[in-house]
């Protein structure tokens, strides 16, 4: 059983020294960028003063009598409550050493300052919570399977092992958050969209319950430095179950007018209105639905999915571009050659249009770009030398090279049909491959199914259509500053017409077609790949939406 108000007694959960209090005051932005810049490695970032008043407005609100940050950093967020409340009893968790020495000089003063990893500790019960925590990809966390395990049966549910830092932290403050309490937690919404965050959801909408989620336009980018797109969930556990609110803000005044209804203070300023999330599935894209609102979406013209027909793998992962991937000139210095290499993309930039081929390839290796992968199928003394370089300079030890069963040996990968960027900021390049060449990770790879071999230009022609941006705008993440992302499954989940069989006459017909439509002006382009989707598709429906 918990404590409430237990951050008197938190000096014996923890070991000698592992308990500080604050001395000092925070001093406007004193040392915030050198900090910043130091930190991010850990997945911390400091939270912009506004931002941060808005969610101690909500945590402060009931008086309480303890205030938690559980990733405190500097303590700003902290700052923000005791400039709300000068009598409440703030405690700050913090797992670098480092960033608590700092913080015992800047946090308010009078502070406990507890270093420990908030996920493995228990700290009791806490009025208010206030919380910017930690933005960690699974990849990079450190826990092993037990304490997987551990978490799924203290917050009483599945979680995927992709699950970001941040989500493992806001279904812990919910357990510790005492009755009629309330927390603030900034965090990336990329959860409402990702895979991994289903089970998240799957909680919210069945028992955190928030009194609102507030989501930022990704023209408001909170965090200049960051691309991510962030809310803020405004959580009070016990409180009548009402609609769950989430709003797209896009203004800071926008945010604080929510504020203010969402702590029954209308204001005259302006009302925002939003969207009661709480018969949303959580398979669902969340956040697809507020940035680019409720849009009907006609399930009759699309009634297959791209995984029907092809499978979607990430492009090639080096672990050291600079060592593997080589220019021309890059492999007569080294004294390499065609034998040794792999025609590779290994930038977006260096692919456009809707077909790259042989010929493009070419240009690229002209222009001496780095287009050559390494994956020797032959010995000799160039590559020796050469792996001898990568040897000296440590690649053998990366994460990468050293989990392979030779380090210099790229994974098996086959050359895909199709490439799809994984990032874009308008429209999304899909390009039909008929080079030879392999990618990286910039591009995910389509590659057909069985019976599927000559149904690439087709796709291709639909991926570029109105119809395929719809279809995109059905599954894409967004992150800050207007910036998409596309994983594999979403490539595979995205929603398409029936695809006919196609003869391979007929597919090579369309790919010069595909390279003819390159050269047009960009409205008579459109026009034309919309008229030729509707023809090879032989859909009325797809045709009378033209």
């Amino acid at each position: 059983m918990k404590v409430k108000n237990s951050q008197s007694f938190l000096s014996l959960y923890y070991e000698a020294g592992a308990v500080e209090v604050a001395t000092g005051e925070l001093r406007g932005d004193s040392g915030v960028e050198a900090w910043s810049r130091n930190t991010k490695s850990l997945g911390q970032v400091e939270t912009p003063r506004p931002v941060g008043d808005l969610m101690a407005r909500w945590v402060m609100s009931t008086k309480p009598g303890s205030v938690l940050d559980p990733a405190a950093g500097l303590g700003t967020l902290l700052d923000a409550c005791r400039r709300e409340c000068a009598s409440a009893q703030l405690v700050g968790v913090e797992r670098d050493a480092e960033t608590l020495g700092r913080a015992k000089v800047q946090a308010p003063r009078g502070t406990k300052l507890i270093l420990a990893d908030y996920l493995l500790a228990d700290a009791g019960l806490f009025e208010g919570i206030i919380a910017n925590p930690p933005y960690v990809k699974a990849q990079r966390l450190d826990y092993t399977e037990a304490d997987w395990r551990y978490f799924e049966e203290r917050f009483g549910t599945p979680l995927d092992r992709l699950t970001n830092l941040y989500a493992l932290f806001l279904l812990k403050i919910w357990e510790d958050l005492a009755l009629r309490g309330r927390a603030a937690v900034l965090l990336p919404a990329e959860f409402l969209n990702a895979n991994f965050g289903e089970e998240i959801k799957e909680r919210l909408v069945r028992e955190l319950r928030p009194a609102g989620i507030a989501i930022f336009s990704p023209s408001l980018n909170v965090f200049a430095d960051a691309l991510t797109t962030s809310a803020i969930i405004f959580l009070e556990k016990g409180a009548m179950a009402g609609p769950l609110r989430a709003i797209r803000v896009d203004t800071l005044e926008d945010a604080e007018v929510f504020v203010d209804e969402l702590l029954a203070h209308p204001t005259v300023r302006k009302h925002v209105s939003y969207t009661d999330v709480a018969h949303f599935k959580p398979s669902d894209k969340w956040l697809n639905v507020f940035l680019n609102g409720p849009t009907p979406f006609d399930t009759a013209r699309f009634p297959k999915r791209i995984g029907d027909y092809f499978n979607c793998r990430r492009g090639i992962a080096t672990g050291s571009n600079e060592f593997f991937c080589l220019s021309a000139s890059g492999l007569r210095e080294h004294h390499l050659n065609q034998a040794h290499v792999d025609p590779c993309v290994t930038k977006a930039a260096d692919a456009s249009g809707f077909v790259f081929s042989a010929e493009k390839f070419s240009a690229l290796a002209t222009a001496d770009r780095r287009c050559y992968l390494l994956n020797p199928r032959r010995d000799g003394r160039g590559l020796d030398r050469y792996l001898q370089i990568g040897e000296r300079l440590g690649i053998p030890q990366r994460h990468l090279p050293s989990h392979r069963p030779v380090w210099y040996l790229p994974e098996n990968r086959a050359v895909a049909d199709i490439w799809v960027a994984v990032f874009s900021r308008e429209n999304v390049k899909f390009i039909l491959n008929t080079s030879g060449a392999k990618n990286l990770t910039c591009f995910h790879g389509l590659y057909a199914k069985p019976g599927c071999e000559h149904l690439a230009p087709l796709l291709v022609l639909f991926l570029n259509s109105s119809g395929g941006r719809e279809a995109f705008a059905q599954v894409n993440r967004f992150y800050g500053d207007g910036l998409n992302k596309l994983e594999p499954k979403d490539v595979e989940a995205m929603p398409c017409p029936e695809m006919p069989m196609l003869r391979r006459t007929d597919a090579e017909k369309l790919m010069r077609r595909l390279e003819q439509l390159e050269s047009l002006p960009e409205m008579e382009r459109s026009k034309e790949v919309d008229a030729l989707v509707a023809q090879y598709l032989k859909s009325p429906t797809l045709a009378s939406a033209q």
